[in-house]
């Protein structure tokens, strides 16, 4: 997976993170189900990219998270997340200096 590939699977990841949020109190089990095997799809392929990139252990909570859909996992997640795609987005702008 290239740099490029690697960088919109984790904002991927994000998006999936903001809409399960947004969706978690309206009752509708279908699509929440369906965003938590989405965000566990995209968690999983990125797994081994994450472990190398953090030394936190956030990708646990996430885990639990896409398994339970319990949002009190998710918020340490998605601020480590900001933090590598921030990461990023800085190593892309001095590249491009």
């Amino acid at each position: 997976m290239t740099d490029k590939e690697i960088r919109a699977k984790l904002r991927e990841l994000d998006r999936l993170y903001a809409e399960h949020a947004n969706n978690q109190g309206q009752g509708d089990f279908e699509m929440q189900n369906k965003l938590r095997i989405e965000l566990l799809d995209s968690f999983l392929a990125l797994k081994p990219y994450l472990k190398k990139r953090t030394k936190l252990q956030w990708y646990e909570p996430t885990y639990n998270y896409a398994i339970t859909g319990n949002l009190e996992y998710i918020e340490a997640a998605r601020e480590d997340l900001a933090h590598i795609l921030g990461q990023d987005a800085d190593s892309d702008s001095s590249e491009k200096a």
